[in-house]
């Protein structure tokens, strides 16, 4: 086993049993509410959600928020989260949040960092069924698949734009709008008003 891997589980549950001692269980947000709003934002931690109003649980364990938050590398939206959330969560308006200094930003410039390292750390067998599957670890290809970005600003207008074009998307019954995070300062920025973008 790996032995950092195993000190991060060991802490995970210690944590945890830390968490349930103190924690009021009649507080726990256990009944699933409706709510109609969903966030697509990066995995980055430094996004603090609380800039949005999305605050986080209290120290008992009671809910602040029913805001759905999908969480991904770029804020790029997966279809899985986005056909379950319109079609069955009921969602109605869908804010995609970037940031500045993203690390897509990053890979996108280091694509061939991601490549080398995939060669170094796959087997052959695994790097051949994945040419079969992705073709040749080109930059330009690692590019595309991996939907990297130079301009998290430009990224967001693009992202609001894919997902508003998806053939599922129910247009005259979601919106989709655009922000852009700054780490450095916290201001959100609006990039795209989907109420203006459904009236234009």
């Amino acid at each position: 086993m790996n032995e950092e891997g195993g000190q991060t589980l060991t802490r995970i549950l210690k944590l945890n049993q830390q968490f349930r001692d103190r924690m009021a269980v009649d507080d726990l947000p256990v009944k699933r509410v409706a709510e109609k709003v969903a966030i697509v934002t990066c995995i980055d931690p430094r996004i603090n959600l609380e800039a949005l109003g999305i605050l986080g649980f209290s120290p008992n364990g009671a809910g602040n928020s029913n805001v759905r938050v999908i969480r991904t590398i770029g804020g790029i939206a997966e279809e899985r989260s986005l056909i379950i959330g319109l079609f069955l969560a009921g969602f109605k308006e869908i804010v995609v949040l970037m940031h500045t200094d993203c690390g897509c930003s990053l890979a996108h410039s280091k694509v061939d960092t991601i490549a080398t390292n995939m060669k170094r750390m796959l087997s052959d067998q695994q790097l051949e069924a994945l040419r079969l599957q992705w073709g040749d670890l080109s930059d330009t290809q690692m590019r595309s698949l991996l939907r990297t970005f130079e301009d998290p600003r430009e990224a967001v207008k693009k992202e609001v734009q894919r997902i508003g074009a998806l053939p599922y998307f129910p247009q005259d019954d979601a919106t989709v709008h655009g922000l852009l995070y700054h780490v450095e300062t916290a201001q959100v920025e609006l990039v795209v008003d989907g109420y203006q973008t459904v009236r234009s």
